[in-house]
């Protein structure tokens, strides 16, 4: 682990571009943190998605809290596992979203396969199913009806099919004892798309449907997790149209596509923007390692890709767990340079550290954090900052990030500041 013995230290995550000549100084590219105000706790937005089995997880789920885990295949067959298992997850207070599609068959989907019909042709087994489900686990889990209907290899049926098949299951659910407070989300499409989703509503509206959390998935990179605060903002106001619906929030079932999935800046940038935009979380996407034969993070017990298939630490497991330790005691940090992505807190050895990323597709030559209305200045005081870096690696793994530098912290009155001075603020995370 990292030695913090000073006062403040910063981590930054990279993607390794070097673009000098588009270097421009700026006086915008600043951090500015208020110490007269208090620190609050933030909840997670962290989440997961599948598992093998959570009891070897249970120390990597201590430390990085996530608050959500989306599942279903693995454990199709086993409801009185499935049942231990959700267990494990709300023993850790964190939110069991099922896939009802997994659970249905995943491998029998469509009528031309043989298998099952498609629930919106007969909704018997399906309905049966759910039911049986809901006994089980009730308000316990979050039922998320079909994983991207809107892609025909999972779906196959037309969208007025699928349209049907949520009432199939919504209906389900709601006829249950309690099932008023059963919790309900869809559509669960690939990717943004407005129209689809209003199509969605509108049927949901008409039918009388009761959503309880919007959701698409968002599989991108950097660009695509800054978009994403747009696409969270054009579905609220999409859904102020739909006050009969009841919804309550968005989350993302899936975010971080597959060529970004071991790239520390895009997995923070996504983090950032669900917090920016008051979403309820994320689960990361699992994927084929197009570096090693054979490994798929789905089904390796690796969380996901952020562990080795031995355990070991790959780099973005370093950008949950900062994450996670920023968490209790959180302080505000703002830049008038909306590039510049930063979340700050005070550990819990009441260390202030921060988490920094670079958003543009540009390295910066200037760079400095300011420090406003300290209250004991002796906090600062012949101090530095210790830098460290996430680097982008693929899917190698690291012992802990790297020590880039330190800087001597300048004290003016009641406030501060730390300047890097033609240092390379590349597109990387940094923590100190």
């Amino acid at each position: 682990m990292i030695s913090k013995k000073l006062t403040i230290c910063i981590i930054i995550l990279s993607v390794f571009i070097n673009i000098k000549s588009q270097i421009r100084p700026n006086n915008t590219d600043k951090v500015i943190i208020d110490l007269s105000l208090k620190s609050k706790r933030r909840e997670s937005v962290v989440g997961f998605l599948h598992f093998n089995e959570l009891e070897p997880l249970q120390k990597n789920i201590l430390e990085l809290k996530p608050k959500y885990w989306r599942f279903g295949a693995k454990l199709k067959d086993n409801p009185v596992r499935r049942k231990e298992q959700v267990n494990i997850l709300l023993k850790y207070n964190i939110v069991p979203i099922i896939v009802l599609s997994d659970i249905y068959d995943e491998e029998h989907w469509y009528k031309e396969k043989g298998g099952w019909i498609r629930p919106s042709d007969d909704p018997r087994k399906f309905t049966t199913m759910i039911k049986s489900l809901y006994e089980d686990l009730g308000q316990k889990v979050v039922f998320d009806v079909w994983n991207e209907p809107n892609v025909k290899d999972v779906w196959g049926g037309t969208r007025e099919e699928y349209f049907k098949t949520f009432k199939v299951a919504h209906d389900a659910l709601r006829s249950s004892p309690n099932g008023n407070n059963a919790l309900i989300t869809g559509p669960s499409i690939s990717e943004f798309n407005l129209e689809y989703i209003k199509a969605f509503l509108d049927y949901c509206s008409k039918n009388n449907l009761k959503l309880d959390i919007l959701n698409w998935h968002d599989l991108g990179n950097q660009k695509s997790a800054i978009e994403l605060q747009n696409n969270i903002k054009a579905a609220r106001e999409l859904i102020k149209k739909y006050p009969n619906l009841n919804v309550k929030n968005i989350y993302i079932p899936e975010i971080v596509g597959l060529d970004e999935q071991f790239n520390p800046l895009t997995l923070f940038t996504y983090l950032y923007s669900l917090e920016k935009s008051n979403a309820q979380g994320g689960c990361k996407a699992c994927w084929d390692n197009p570096e090693i034969k054979g490994e798929n993070s789905c089904w390796n017990n690796s969380m996901d890709g952020i562990l080795s298939q031995d355990g070991k630490y790959r780099t973005s497991w370093w950008v949950y767990k900062y994450y996670a330790e920023s968490l209790d005691k959180r302080i505000v940090s703002e830049s008038y340079n909306k590039d510049i992505l930063t979340i700050s807190y005070y550990d819990k050895n009441n260390n202030l550290s921060l988490l920094l990323g670079n958003g543009s597709d540009k390295n910066k030559d200037t760079f400095t954090i300011n420090f406003k209305k300290i209250k004991d200045k002796s906090s600062l005081q012949n101090k530095v900052f210790k830098i460290y870096e996430i680097p982008n690696i693929g899917s190698a793994t690291v012992k802990e990030p790297n020590l880039l530098t330190t800087k001597q912290i300048v004290l003016s009155g009641n406030n501060a500041s730390v300047t890097f001075i033609k240092y390379e603020f590349e597109k990387k995370i940094y923590y100190s």
